[in-house]
């Protein structure tokens, strides 16, 4: 496709390139490579969520994939981390490679009955339905601790704020909560504000405004048959 290579063409240039600061613009929110990821991630009618994101779209690629953890890669070694912290599951993905090219440990943030020797949280709503409790692991993080939480999507920031406590219940800093994207329109900030988090910022690469990629309708995705048969959030 025409953004695979778009992205091939932007991490040949980037890595040629003597001027940095010119292909960090290239990172900015909503920018030009965001929109490059963006052309390649569809939504579905899912869980019944008429627009269901699906970063499995970017995962066909590596070109892309590479561009992703590249973003991350060149805004936190700039601010300084101690580790990552992902959620479950889609955090694992993302924050296993951004971790290894910063040379950070990385951190699993599981639910509740899946880890052993892990602490847990207190219940939380799930992004879209239900309620969970998330556990991290005993020791992962010292005080003081400056650490990342990382996942693909925020929604009404739910998950967010459970990770947002055990972070520092452990008594660990938490530098931002970083993503793919960031539903606005669900204004997970107001939530986080609410639970006395207002120090903790969120970043996202893009939000649903340059999402525009409809998998139902993209000539190159197989929907063949497509149902929604997605479970609860």
């Amino acid at each position: 496709s025409s953004q695979v290579r778009q992205a091939a063409e932007i991490m040949s240039s980037g890595k040629d390139s003597k001027d940095e600061s010119t292909s960090m613009k290239d990172y900015k929110q909503n920018g030009a490579v965001a929109k490059k990821i963006a052309g390649v991630v569809p939504y579905f009618p899912f869980k019944g969520i008429d627009k269901f994101y699906d970063i499995g779209g970017f995962l066909k690629h590596p070109e892309i994939f590479q561009l992703v953890v590249d973003v991350f890669v060149n805004r936190y070694k700039e601010i300084g981390i101690d580790s990552i912290a992902g959620f479950d599951a889609r955090g694992f993905i993302l924050g296993p490679p951004i971790a290894l090219a910063l040379k950070k440990p990385f951190i699993m943030l599981r639910k509740k009955g899946k880890m052993p020797n892990s602490i847990s949280g207190t219940e939380y709503g799930k992004e879209y339905a239900g309620k969970d409790v998330l556990t991290i692991p005993r020791g992962s993080v010292k005080k003081g601790d400056r650490v990342l939480l990382i996942d693909d999507l925020v929604a009404t920031g739910g998950t967010l704020s459970a990770g947002i406590e055990l972070v520092k219940l452990l008594g660990g800093i938490v530098v931002e909560c970083a993503c793919i994207v960031e539903l606005k329109f669900l204004n997970a900030r107001k939530k986080l504000d609410g639970l006395k988090h207002k120090d903790v910022p969120i970043w996202a690469l893009m939000d649903e405004s340059i999402l525009t990629l409809d998998g139902l309708k993209a000539q190159d995705i197989d929907t063949t048959g497509y149902k929604d048969d997605g479970e609860a959030h």
